[in-house]
């Protein structure tokens, strides 16, 4: 039986097309638009909904078979956003909510105060808001990369479920970031025109 090689150069001919991650290589949209002023985004895949099982009867000195459950829970975002002048850190996630043709603006509001009112507003929608991570690899002549189609990660049926705006302010602070966790029931891959 012959073994695979261990030597990454035997894996493709083509230009080495590594992702990069920041410096506008990747994009978080939400309901089609930036979400702006975002430091990082952290990304928690959707986790089994049980732990495996191994069937191992008494008389076995190995198990028979794993059993895995067939369903996963909610994935998470974890967005880090800084927080502008005059502004609350969810003003603009909720300004481009509140501007899409694709929701409807029932309690929309001009001002969100809470937590309270960000579940109401969303809750109200009746249908599920989409967010996407989209990744743009270097194009040929562009930051020196061979030509790769971008692609992007869509999660369905977005939540915002919690936003941090606590803080301590000491007298080197520079910046203000302040956190935002969204829930999603699925995530889809797209590429090319189908992710925007």
């Amino acid at each position: 039986m012959a073994l695979p090689s261990n030597n990454p150069n035997n894996i493709s001919n083509t230009p080495k097309t590594f992702r990069q991650g920041g410096q506008g290589f990747t994009a978080f949209h939400w309901l089609g638009s930036v979400i702006g002023f975002a430091q990082s985004v952290g990304h928690q895949s959707p986790q089994p909904v049980a732990a495996p099982s191994a069937i191992q009867p008494l008389d076995q000195a190995h198990p028979m078979q794993i059993l895995v459950p067939p369903a996963v829970g909610p994935g998470t975002l974890q967005v880090q956003l800084f927080e502008l002048y005059n502004s609350a850190v969810w003003d603009d996630i909720m300004r481009i909510t509140d501007n899409s043709k694709s929701v409807n603006q029932i309690g929309a509001k001009a001002i969100y105060n809470d937590l309270a009112d960000i579940f109401l507003r969303l809750s109200a929608i009746g249908k599920g808001i989409t967010a996407s991570k989209i990744v743009y690899p270097p194009n040929a002549g562009v930051r020196g990369g061979p030509k790769v189609r971008h692609y992007a990660e869509q999660y369905h049926n977005c939540m915002i479920t919690d936003i941090r705006n606590d803080e301590t302010i000491q007298i080197g602070t520079m910046e203000v970031i302040k956190s935002m966790t969204i829930q999603y029931t699925y995530m889809k891959r797209v590429f090319d025109s189908q992710s925007n």
